[in-house]
């Protein structure tokens, strides 16, 4: 069997890898751990290969190492190619043999060479194929790492190797790029789908739906307690029939922004349908509820709407229900909307707040 036929197989099975792609972004886009977990990722499949090598003599093994080094850098960052690149180094000492210092060498030109293609190189290449030729051409000559060795071994060695490597390394490239890149398209494509199924398109706030989804994924602090504000624009009739139902759309927008530009971070913003709103605050002690509640209600009716020339005034009345134990969500929409009726009773304008330290038992403030 040729070597050519022999690494075939690993070069297949890689393709397989970049399938993994698309459930590390789903498990950690966005976050500090994206590049690490990619790093992870093709670090354990070097592992893998070098585990189950090609034997070319006493202590000298081959695997598609530098592919894999290469693809790190290539598709998940410098970053992840240095995680790549210890996970390599750590099972090229732990095998040992009389090639450790020249594998270790080739992992290093690998990953130098990588990363000089794609801060240099890469740009200049129009089309992604073509580009992904030319860098498994690159990375192929970190094979000049077989000179550590004595002469007599490193150069039939190098003409063993080198044409089987250039070959199964622009195969395993380009292979790998198409399947990333498509993961990457599906990825995104789909995160923006569930963006639109999830966004109200007025406000660019959550609806219901998204609401429910990211409740659901936070974590309530059960020490200071979580808190559930729902409120609506107090005589929006009067708007939509005086300014027009533009003007109407242009306040529940203007509303939603001034609020949520005053927000934290943690802060879950949603939109219910209407002129309903609600907001989740995962974690806030009890004795700032009531200034939350005043604060957001005073960003509404201390600046005029302003739209198309005309200028009006606005305000909010708000219910706002908080707790220190779980509470389902709608539970938590219940009491606060109980509470924003007696709001809308006492004159409208105001934030009226209940709170609870054993489910919905409730004391009203």
């Amino acid at each position: 069997m040729s070597q050519f036929q022999i690494l075939l197989t690993p070069v297949i099975a890689l393709m397989s890898l970049a399938f993994l792609f698309n459930i590390v972004l789903r498990r950690f886009h966005g976050t500090r751990f994206e590049a690490p977990a990619f790093g992870v990722l093709f670090g354990t499949a070097i592992v893998v290969g070098m585990i189950n090598p090609i034997a070319l003599g006493d202590g000298l093994i081959f695997d598609t190492r530098t592919l894999l080094i290469g693809s790190a850098i290539a598709f998940a960052g410098p970053v992840a190619g240095v995680v790549a690149l210890g996970f390599g180094i750590v099972c090229r000492i732990l095998l040992g043999g009389a090639g450790v210092v020249s594998g270790v060498v080739g992992l290093l030109l690998a990953f130098g060479l990588a990363v000089g293609f794609q801060r240099y190189i890469r740009h200049r290449i129009t089309y992604p194929i073509a580009g992904d030729i030319a860098f498994a051409v690159v990375i192929t000559t970190s094979i000049t790492a077989l000179f550590v060795l004595p002469h007599e071994i490193a150069v039939p060695l190098f003409w063993k190797i080198a044409p089987t490597l250039l070959l199964c390394n622009i195969v395993g490239v380009v292979a790998i790029g198409l399947v990333f890149r498509r993961e990457q398209r599906n990825f995104e494509t789909t995160k923006a789908l569930e963006n639109h199924a999830s966004r109200d398109p007025l406000t660019n706030l959550l609806n219901r739906r998204g609401l429910d989804r990211q409740v659901g994924e936070s974590q309530f602090d059960a020490k200071s307690g979580h808190a559930l504000f729902f409120f609506d624009v107090d005589n929006f009739k009067n708007i939509n029939d005086s300014y027009g139902h533009e003007a109407g759309d242009a306040t529940l927008a203007i509303i939603a922004l001034r609020l949520k530009n005053s927000l934290r971070e943690d802060a879950i913003f949603a939109r219910h349908g209407g002129d309903e709103f609600s907001i989740y605050l995962p974690s806030v002690n009890a004795a700032d509820v009531e200034g939350i509640a005043k604060r957001l209600c005073g960003l509404v009716a201390n600046r005029p709407i302003e739209r198309g020339g005309a200028s009006f005034d606005a305000s909010i009345s708000m219910g706002a229900f908080w707790s220190r134990v779980h509470c389902p969500l709608q539970e938590m929409i219940n009491q606060a909307d109980a509470q924003l009726l007696i709001a809308k009773k006492k004159g409208k304008n105001r934030a009226q707040v209940v709170f609870s330290s054993e489910g919905v038992d409730v004391l009203a403030a």
